[in-house]
């Protein structure tokens, strides 16, 4: 059964690629020298900035990842939206 999973099921990152991305985000998160508390601000401030323009974001459910990429560093938000029969639009 091993065997089909390995054919069809998630493909499992070696120990030692976890390994090389976790100290690539040490790496990234020390070069930008961004804290916790630096990350948490950015998120609300960011959904402060986006509830202007888009009322359904879920502000408790927003992302913000530093990752690498081939040619730059990477800041990454993801912002999930309510969707419209969630709640209806304030008029």
């Amino acid at each position: 059964m091993s065997f089909l999973n390995g054919l069809f099921g998630r493909k499992r990152d070696s120990s030692a690629e976890l390994a090389k991305q976790r100290l690539l985000t040490v790496l990234i998160d020390d070069r930008y020298k961004l804290t916790p508390e630096m990350m948490a601000q950015m998120k609300a401030d960011l959904a402060e900035v986006l509830k202007r323009y888009l009322p359904a974001i879920d502000a408790e459910q927003i992302e913000v990842t530093l990752s690498r990429g081939e040619a730059h560093d990477l800041l990454k938000a993801d912002v999930p939206l309510r969707r419209a029969t969630d709640h209806p639009p304030n008029r």
